[in-house]
């Protein structure tokens, strides 16, 4: 009995279609798709096409016949950290490719104020885009704000906002929109002060608050605005949590006000948990049968988690066993009875959903050995595909027992998180796009 019931949970994703990939990482950012027939390697007889893209760590987002992607057109030249220089421009696109041969549909393409990001672990095309019936939604950062447009599917702007929020940069943005009942959600997150140091010269600049934003998906204009307070800069992507009463509810987690539900239509705050986490959110938790599990780290720190029970409606916290090396970029992922936790240093540890205790921890490697990870797992057809910084997707078999089913090379780095269709898998390297899957399988 218990062995059918997680077969049946195993990609099961409630209120979505088995090809929905429309957001990050996926159905409400659980990084699972309900599909068969993906390969486990990628050779001539696996790619289905391969494109060039332009810079950038946004993640493929589909619909229908259309893979979308953000990318830099133009990169603009860099001052460091506290240079007087003054900022240059670039450019960047929102591009659509066809998913049946990756012809280029059409492009988006408009300039940006460069500003402040990390030279090696930052793109000023790093957000995903959202993607529904009507419309294609961008949020990026230009000079020192947080901007958000619309676009048709023919790649018409419908509407822009050409201001939602401040934002300082410390190592530049990268959160993805998330649009649920009409309202898309806009994260601005940042300390403009660590350490005695102030990241401004403009004393003006001091008084910004960090804030989540509610637009009004059909017109762009602000439906509501949550001031929380200033907090080590924010990269997760919220996740959408629905009640018991049919609302919904917005899960945000930052270092400032620890982990909230916020709720949807009037942004007010419906719970919150732990504020003053000393450490940053930059993978995305994940919501899996009203339990909310994220991590917090610094680069090399002690690592902090929210593991939540959500079924009364309000968290309660649940005894989980933290194992070392928790992920700091990759995000979590669940898979019926079972969470798996890919370490930026490449240990992949399956634990117990909800309790914590490791099943396994491997270290998965890549064609040459070791790999390190910034792009969080995802997993359909009873495999689990992890993209390295090396240039390699590997495959492991989901389940309580580690099997590594294959690791191949790709043309470049993989910082982005793979998308998952029907019968096919998108991958974008530092250089390319690739469409993954057995040849002679018809596009949905």
């Amino acid at each position: 009995m218990k062995l059918t019931l997680a077969l049946l949970t195993l990609f099961s994703v409630s209120a979505f279609s088995a090809t929905d990939w429309s957001r990050f990482r996926g159905p409400n950012g659980s990084g699972l798709a309900e599909t068969t027939g993906l390969p486990a390697v990628v050779d001539d007889s696996t790619t289905l096409w391969k494109v060039p893209v332009g810079k950038g760590w946004s993640s493929p987002v589909l619909w229908g016949d259309m893979v979308v992607v953000t990318a830099e057109t133009s990169s603009p030249v860099l001052a460091k950290r506290n240079e007087k220089a003054a900022p240059s421009a670039g450019k960047r696109a929102v591009i659509a490719f066809s998913a049946k041969d990756g012809k280029e549909l059409w492009r988006h393409e408009e300039e940006f104020v460069s500003h402040h990001i990390h030279p090696q672990y930052n793109t000023f095309a790093s957000s995903s885009a959202f993607i529904d019936a009507e419309r294609i939604y961008i949020n990026w950062s230009t000079g020192t704000t947080i901007q958000a447009l619309a676009l048709d599917h023919s790649g018409k702007q419908v509407w822009r906002n050409e201001h939602v929020a401040d934002y300082i940069h410390e190592h530049g943005t990268g959160i993805s929109p998330v649009v649920a009942d009409g309202i898309m959600i806009v994260r601005s997150e940042f300390d403009w002060q660590r350490d005695g140091k102030v990241y401004t010269e403009d004393p003006a600049q001091q008084k910004w608050k960090s804030c989540i934003v509610g637009l009004d998906a059909k017109t762009g204009k602000q439906a509501w605005k949550l001031d929380i307070p200033n907090c080590l800069n924010t990269f997760s992507t919220p996740v959408v949590h629905e009640l018991k009463n049919g609302k919904k509810e917005v899960i945000c987690a930052d270092t400032g006000s620890g982990v909230i539900g916020i709720d949807l239509k009037t942004g007010k705050i419906n719970w919150q948990h732990n504020p003053g986490y000393s450490q940053r959110s930059l993978g995305s938790g994940v919501l899996s049968d009203d339990f909310y599990f994220c991590t917090f780290g610094t680069g090399g720190g002690v690592k902090e988690v929210a593991a939540l029970d959500l079924k009364s409606g309000k968290p309660q916290p649940v005894a989980f066993d933290i194992p070392k090396g928790l992920p700091y970029v990759p995000s979590p992922l669940v898979i019926g009875e079972h969470m798996y936790l890919l370490g930026d240093g490449g240990i992949l540890r399956c634990v117990e959903f909800k309790t914590g205790k490791v099943i396994y921890e491997e270290r998965i490697e890549g064609t040459a050995g070791s790999a390190k990870f910034f792009s969080s797992p995802v997993a359909g057809d009873g495999k689990i595909f992890c993209a390295s910084q090396q240039g390699d997707l590997i495959v492991i078999k989901a389940g309580p027992k580690f099997e590594k089913l294959a690791a191949s090379k790709l043309d470049g780095p993989v910082n982005s998180v793979p998308a998952i269709g029907d019968k096919r898998l998108y991958v974008r390297t530092v250089n390319s796009l690739y469409s993954i899957g057995a040849k002679g399988q018809p596009v949905p």
